[in-house]
This record gives structure tokens, sequence and C-alpha cells, in this order.
């Protein structure tokens, strides 16, 4: 077999690089600071070597084995979570709110309307108005009664003429008991049991006072007859369970209670407590506009609620 010029010349330049390669190679290994490479690099028995490579070996697969553990730990995102039941007794008795259904009381608001539609031209005769008005001539009335700093409470129905029966722990109960506030959808409403500021009078009621099991039942007389034509449909109350220091989210939260019938409602308290900073972003501290809100339910002790956060931010 003859060998041409050239694969001579290729094995020869094939073997020039390779001790070329080999001694880079064992430069690096000498030089680094990784574990055990130097060592094999020096080592001049094959017992040395293979010590040496057995352990970079074991060492590196520990170490890759807690950097992939690392990794997926953090895709995890491992929550740590403690519960605990708390047996609370005695407990106070959470604040119950109502609204009549309807905002406005036909008698009340009849004459006014009526006025202001005669002003406007919207009569047809013979006070046939109620026959053809609509929500859109309800809301401008209304708009133009708080744009001149009139209140809106006076159309409203009075707690003394719905509450015909009140009583807590089967013990009487009357309209002092409760905080009126305004709802923009329900008109006039009323909370019983909410945590006021600074009154010693009213303190909070608890579930076992008067040797009850926490009983509040009311009474109430709905006047259908006085629903304003077109402004609701169906007859009713609207009422809502809620803590002592919760602004009554009654707009969202309220539960329906249709007239003629008695309503059973239960409650159960639950609390959650949030990591402030770092951890969170939770904090204690109100806003200012959130606190104008607050101050604006007749000296009540209402704090924050995420329901009230979401509705500020959404105006």
């Amino acid at each position: 077999m003859i060998s041409s010029p050239i694969s001579d010349v290729a094995e020869a330049q094939l073997k020039s690089k390779l001790p070329h390669r080999l001694s880079i190679i064992r430069e690096f290994a000498l030089n680094t600071t990784a574990h055990a490479l130097p060592g094999i690099a020096r080592s001049e028995s094959s017992h040395n070597r293979i010590f040496w490579s057995l352990s970079f070996i074991s060492f590196t697969g520990i170490m890759m084995y807690f950097v992939v553990k690392a990794i997926l730990a953090y895709f995890d995102y491992p929550t740590s979570m403690d519960t605990s039941f708390i047996s609370e007794w005695p407990q106070e008795f959470p604040a119950f709110s109502f609204c009549n259904i309807s905002p406005l009381r036909f008698d009340l608001f009849r004459e006014p309307f009526e006025n202001y539609s005669i002003m406007r031209n919207m009569t047809t005769g013979n006070g046939s108005i109620w026959d053809s008005v609509t929500f859109l001539d309800l809301t401008k009335f209304l708009i133009e009664s708080l744009n001149r700093n009139e209140t809106l409470d006076k159309y409203s129905y009075s707690l003394s003429s719905m509450m015909y029966k009140c009583s807590f722990n089967d013990i009487p109960c009357s309209v002092n008991d409760f905080i009126p506030f305004t709802s923009f959808v329900y008109g006039l409403c009323y909370t019983f049991n909410a945590a006021l500021q600074n009154n010693t009078d009213r303190a909070i009621v608890y579930a076992n006072q008067d040797g009850g099991d926490g009983k509040l039942s009311i009474g109430l007389y709905i006047h259908s007859h006085q629903y304003v034509p077109s402004l609701m449909e169906g007859f009713g109350a609207v009422g809502l369970l809620h803590d002592n220091t919760q602004l009554p989210s009654i707009e969202s939260a309220g539960v329906e209670l249709a007239s003629g019938k008695r309503h059973k409602l239960g409650y159960r308290k639950k609390t959650t407590y949030l990591l402030s900073s770092p951890y969170t972003t939770c904090t204690n501290k109100i806003p200012q506009n959130m606190q104008a809100m607050l101050e604006y339910y007749n000296n009540t002790n209402y704090g924050y609620s995420e329901m009230l956060c979401y509705q500020l931010c959404g105006q």
C-alpha cells in the first residue's frame, strides 16, 4: 500500500495539533479553582487519577442535584399556611343592615316630581305623567335635587314607618338601636349593632346577651302600594350580615328578601391575617379618599375592606 504525500501531511498536522490541545486542557486543569481537576492533572499514577476523577464526578452530581432542586422550588412557589381554630365565647353579634328595595316612597316623592314635570313640560294632562315616566326622568330629577344641595332621604322610607317588630334574644329593641345610612341604589338604609366611635351609650351587643343564643328578629312593613311606578320590579327588602367594623356593601353583597314571607339568615365568622411588608404589599393605612367615605357614616367605626377599595378604584 502506497501512501500519498497529501495524506502524510494531514496525518502529521493532526499529530502536531493533538499534543497542543492536550497541553491546553492540562494547563486549564492545573490553574482552575474547580475541585479535583488540579489533582487529576498532577496525578502521576492511575490510582490517584481515578480517585480525583471519581471525586469530581461525585461532587459535580451533588451540586447539580441541589441546583435543580432549588430551581424547581423557585418555580413551585411553596406557601406555608398555619391554620388554627379559636373558640371565641362570648362572641360579638354581627351587624345587620337592610333597606327597602324601593329607594323612593311615592306619597313623599309624587308632589315634588309632578312640579318638576310641569316645569319641564313632561305632563300629558290629567296627571298622567306617571303613565309615561321613565327611569331617565327620575334620574334627572334626583340629580337636580342633589345639585341644589337637597337631601334625598326625605323621599325614602323611615324606619319607624317600616319596622313594626324588633327583638334581640327576646328583648325588645327600637329604632334607636339602628344607625341610618344612604345607599346609592336603595336610598335610606339602617344598620343594627354597628361599631361606633367614642360612644359608650350604645355598645356592641354579644350573641349570649340576656342569656340568649344570638337571635335578631325584625318585622317590616314594605309599603308596596307606595312604590314609584316604573322604578322597581317586585316588592321586598334587601339585607346583609357583616362585621361590626365593616362598611355595608349592600349593593353588591345584599340578599333580596321577598315580602309576605319569613326569612332566616345565618352567619359564620372568618378572620384572615395577612403578612405585612416585605412579605406582601398589605398595609393597615387607610387612604384619604376612603377615610372621607368612612367619616360619612354617622360616627361609625368602620375600617378598610377589599370590596370598598375596588369600588373606589372603579370610581
